[in-house]
Order: structure tokens, then C-alpha cells, then sequence
């Protein structure tokens, strides 16, 4: 059941939500939130958790054992790759069960978006079920976001590692280790790796005992954590289960997207296929962050979800994409889409009954000079553009 709480002022309706955890998918695309009218400005109610104040390295915190091997430091990745032959494909394999979380672990709060939908768009339209290839593209009005917009700061988790016996783990800067309170445990050498692996009672790391959850937070904002082949923005959470380990990134939104767009579509393609891929991969996201894997990750980083490598596949143009289209998502009725998407037509057919995004079609239709707007229509007809807003 939604309760409303209607205020106008300036013209804008704002609603306050109180909404159930759960959400029925709409036309096997869409998870609907609240019908409103077209033309309502969006408005994201985030029922974030209350999170702990980042830990300051403390005097008394000892410093992690030593010698250990030595992990690179992070290269500046804003570079463009070698071109790839194609983007890389969703894959429809059904995810293996997760294990089940510690009970004491709250579940992820869920997001209730409304939206604000761009004007060529019908709220009483469903979306074509039909292939996309043989949509024809469609023209809206762009829209509107104000020149002082900045999207919500939404923290995203990823699992990065699943099931694994051990990883290695290190920082490029100041770090602390905390428990799941955000208790300060440890401090951590700079570019000094550390092998993580499971124990009796939790976690060993090098001749550290520490309890079977805890997170490794850097304590600058520009701070990376290393795990295993590759550096990660945000902090990074390990969990003991038995014998393997689980391991996941929590991320801002945003920040995700770059290191997404730049695997699932490379960064020579034309600015406005990874606009339109920027868009896609952000409303997915949103999605899982409605309906989560489990209650310690949103969703994966392989392709049965969306490809996350960290920062070695941020560029410069998957930066200036997902900046360009901060906060914007694709939505109907006022419902957040699962915009599906693969590298081809001929994939989006067997894996997703032809409702979804060809990567390679986003790029010819780009070079042919439609926007990503137009690009979106083509492959999401009927369904409009919002953007995310936080309420107080």
C-alpha cells in the first residue's frame, strides 16, 4: 500500500512516500512504483541507512603485520583502450545461490522513485513488446535538468568476489580496517599487500586475527582499495563464510557507472551510444537496488548482471558520459525500467525476447547522428527519461 503526502510549492509536487519493500515488475521491464501524471518533476525518496562517521586512524590502532608482498600502485586510467571488436555481451546464465548472510546484517533499504518524464511520452502507453530492431526511432523533447542538479549521493554494493579461498588486499593511501559498527581495528600501509583468508573464529590477515566481517575504508576521499588484480573507489567489505570468502565494493552510483560504461561498451564509441549506455546500465543498477541479490550485495560483476571491473575501465569518455546524464534513468508510469541490454540484436532476441538494447545498434544508430534520446526510443519505446532527486 502507498500513502501519499502531497506539498505544491513553486509549482512543483513533492510526495512523500511509505511504500512496502516490494515491487511487481511491470510488462516483464519495469518495476512500478506510483502512477503519476506526466510531466511531474521526479522525486527519489532514499531511506539510506544511517552510516557510521569514516574512522579516523586512532593512536592506540596497531599497524598491520609486515613484510608483505608488494601490490602496484594505481595507474591513471583516464586513457582511451585499443578499440574492441564489440561490446560485451549480457549473458542470460541463471546466477549461482548466494550464501546467506549474517542475521544481524539489516537487508538494503529500498529507493521509491517517482519521475519526471520527457514531454513525447505517454504515461497511458505500454511499452512495444516487439523487437527493437524494428522499432522506428523516436524524437522527444530533451529533458529538462536544472543547471544546479547534482544526483543523489546512492551508495551501490557490488560483490566483486564470491567464493573464494583468499584475497590479496591493499590501499594507495591512508586506510583504516573496521568492524561492521565502523570501530577502527587496524591502520594499513600504504601499496602494502595483504593476504586475507579465512579462520576459525573469522578473518586472518597475515598474522592478524580479525572478526568475520569487517571493511577496509580508506580515510581520504580520493582513496583506492586493492583487491586481488585491480583498484576499487569506495570501501570494500569481507565476509567469512566457512571456509571462502565473500567480497564487496560499496560504491556511489555514479562512480560505478564509469568503470560499467567503459566494460560494457568501449570508449571510442561515439559519445552518444555511451550516453544511451550510461542511462541503461544506470536504471539497471537502480533496479537491483530496489530488488537486491541478497542482503549483503545489490548485484554482481559479471555479465549475468552488468560488467564492473573497478578503475582500469574508466576513461575519459565514460566519465564525460555519465556526467552529462547525471541522474538520469528510464522509467514508466512512474516506474523504474530494467533496461536489458546485449551486444547485438540477434542477443537481445534469445536472451531477452527482444525487449532491450543492442550495443552495436546504439553504436550505428550514434554514428548516424542520432542522440542518445532518439537511441533510447528506438530501443525502449514508449518509455520515457527521469531523473532522481532526494527528498528530505
Amino acid at each position: 500500500m502507498i500513502k501519499l503526502d502531497k506539498k505544491i510549492k513553486d509549482g512543483v509536487i513533492k510526495v512523500k512516500f511509505a511504500a512496502s519493500t516490494y515491487f511487481s515488475l511491470l510488462r516483464h521491464c519495469a518495476v512500478p512504483l506510483l502512477s503519476i501524471a506526466t510531466f511531474t518533476p521526479i522525486l527519489l525518496t532514499y531511506l539510506a541507512k544511517e552510516k557510521p562517521e569514516t574512522p579516523q586512524p586512532q593512536a592506540n590502532l596497531e599497524t598491520a603485520a609486515s613484510p608483505a608482498p608488494i601490490i602496484p600502485s594505481p595507474i591513471a586510467p583516464l586513457t582511451a583502450p585499443s578499440p574492441k571488436l564489440s561490446p560485451s555481451p549480457q549473458s542470460s546464465a541463471i546466477p549461482k545461490s548466494a550464501p546467506s548472510p549474517q542475521s544481524s546484517l539489516s537487508a538494503p533499504k529500498k529507493i521509491a522513485p517517482s519521475v519526471q518524464t520527457s514531454p513525447n511520452t505517454s504515461p497511458n502507453t505500454a511499452p512495444n513488446t516487439a523487437p527493437a530492431a524494428a522499432a522506428k526511432p523516436v524524437i522527444r523533447q530533451p529533458l529538462v535538468v536544472p543547471a544546479n542538479y547534482t544526483p543523489p549521493a546512492i551508495e551501490i554494493r557490488v560483490a566483486i568476489k564470491r567464493d573464494v579461498a583468499s584475497v590479496l588486499i591493499g590501499v594507495n593511501g591512508p586506510a583504516v580496517i573496521t568492524d561492521r559498527q565502523g570501530r577502527g581495528l587496524k591502520t594499513i600501509a600504504t601499496n602494502e599487500g595483504l593476504p586475507v583468508i579465512p579462520g576459525a573464529n573469522g578473518l586472518k590477515m597475515g598474522d592478524l586475527s580479525l572478526p568475520e566481517v569487517i571493511f577496509v575504508q580508506p580515510t581520504s576521499a580520493d582513496g583506492l582499495v586493492y583487491v586481488d588484480d585491480g583498484w576499487y573507489r569506495g570501501k570494500v567489505l569481507l565476509v567469512a563464510q566457512g571456509d571462502r570468502l565473500l567480497v564487496v565494493n560499496h560504491v556511489n552510483l555514479e562512480a560505478y557507472l564509469y568503470s560499467v560504461v567503459g566494460s560494457e561498451m568501449h570508449s571510442t564509441a561515439p559519445m552518444h551510444a555511451l550516453k544511451a549506455q550510461a542511462i541503461a546500465a544506470r536504471s539497471y543498477a537502480l533496479v537491483h537496488m530496489i530488488r537486491p541479490a541478497n542482503a549483503w550485495f545489490h548485484l554482481g560483476n559479471s555479465q549475468r548482471w552488468q560488467v564492473y571491473k573497478g578503475i582500469r575501465s574508466e576513461y575519459q569518455s565514460t566519465h564525460q558520459a555519465v556526467n552529462a546524464t547525471a541522474g538520469q534513468i528510464l522509467s514508466y508510469k512512474g516506474g523504474v525500467v530494467e533496461s536489458l541490454y546485449a551486444a547485438t540484436d540477434e542477443i537481445v532476441a534469445w536472451a531477452h525476447g527482444g525487449r532491450g538494447m543492442s550495443q552495436t545498434g546504439a553504436y550505428k544508430l550514434a554514428e548516424k547522428g542520432l542522440d542518445y534520446q532518439q537511441i533510447l526510443g528506438n530501443y525502449y519505446p514508449g518509455v520515457g527519461l527521469a531523473r532522481l532527486v532526494l527528498q528530505n
